[in-house]
C-alpha cells in the first residue's frame, strides 16, 4: 500500500514539543518502519493553519491522490490534517469512504484506520472536539489581545500600523508620530474629502507618505487602515 504523510505546524504551536515537523515526521517513518504492507511514498510537510484546506501542501497531496497510485494519507494526530469539521465530513466523502476504489486515512496517535467502521464513527467525534477545541483557543486569544489592547500593551510580535514599541518599557505601545500622520491624512482624504481608494493610492506617495516598508500603499492596505477600530494610546495627545 502506497501512503504518503502529511505533517503540519501552525505558527504557534511550531516550537512546542510533539509539534514539530521533525518529530512528526520521525513518528510517520517510524509507523511505515513497523507496518511491512506500507510502501511510504514522502513526507508532506508544511505550516499553516489548520482552520481550512487552502494549504499548497495539502492541495498537492490531494492532487497526488486524484491522479496518482497512492492508496493513502498517515498523520500523527487527526488535527494535523484539518480541525473544520465540515473539511473533514468533505475529505471522507471524497476520498475515504468504503466503497469503491476508496483511500485509508490513518492517525497514528487516536489509532484510526478509515478502512473499518469503527474508525470512521471515531473521526467525526474527535474532529467535533479538535473544532471545538480551535474555536476556544481562537475566542481565547481575542479576549486576551482586547484586554492588552485595553491597557495600551504589547498583543502581538507587530504593532498596529501607527503604533510602535515603547523604547523604554517593551511591554507597552506609544504612537508612531510618522505612521499616525498616514493615519491622520487617509482618515481626511476618506472622510473629509470624500476620496476613493484609488485616489488615496494615488495621492499618498505624491506627498511622500508610505507604508512601514518604504512602499507605496495599495487598495486593499488602504481599505484595512480606513476600517481600523480607532483604538490609539492613552497618550497619543501628548506624544504627537
Amino acid at each position: 500500500m502506497k501512503i504518503i504523510g502529511y505533517a503540519r505546524v501552525s505558527t504557534e504551536e511550531q516550537g512546542q514539543e510533539g509539534h514539530s515537523l521533525e518529530e512528526q515526521a520521525e513518528r510517520i517513518n517510524a509507523y511505515a518502519r513497523c507496518h511491512p504492507d506500507i510502501e511510504l511514498v514522502e513526507i508532506v510537510t508544511e505550516v499553516g493553519s489548520a482552520k481550512d484546506m487552502n494549504r499548497p501542501g495539502l492541495l498537492g497531496l490531494l492532487h497526488k491522490m486524484d491522479t496518482e497510485a497512492i492508496d493513502g494519507i498517515v498523520v500523527v494526530q487527526l488535527d494535523r490534517l484539518t480541525r473544520n469539521l465540515a473539511n473533514l465530513i468533505q475529505l471522507v466523502e471524497n476520498y475515504f469512504k468504503p466503497e469503491g476504489e476508496s483511500k485509508n486515512l490513518i492517525s497514528i496517535m487516536e489509532n484510526l484506520d478509515l478502512k473499518d467502521a469503527t474508525g470512521r464513527m471515531l473521526v467525526y467525534f474527535l474532529a467535533i472536539f479538535a473544532q471545538w477545541q480551535r474555536e476556544r483557543i481562537s475566542e481565547h486569544s481575542k479576549r486576551t489581545a482586547a484586554h492588552l489592547k485595553s491597557q495600551n500593551k504589547r498583543f502581538n510580535a507587530h504593532p498596529p500600523y501607527g503604533l510602535m514599541v515603547n523604547p523604554e518599557d517593551t511591554v507597552y505601545l506609544i504612537a508612531c508620530k510618522p505612521e499616525q500622520k498616514v493615519l491622520n491624512r487617509v482618515q481626511t482624504l476618506r472622510q473629509e474629502m470624500g476620496c476613493s481608494l484609488s485616489d488615496i493610492v494615488k495621492i499618498l506617495p505624491e506627498e511622500g507618505l508610505f507604508n512601514r516598508a518604504g512602499n507605496p500603499f495599495n487598495e486593499s492596505a488602504v481599505s484595512k487602515l480606513c476600517r481600523r477600530n480607532g483604538w490609539k494610546p492613552v497618550s497619543l495627545e501628548e506624544e504627537l
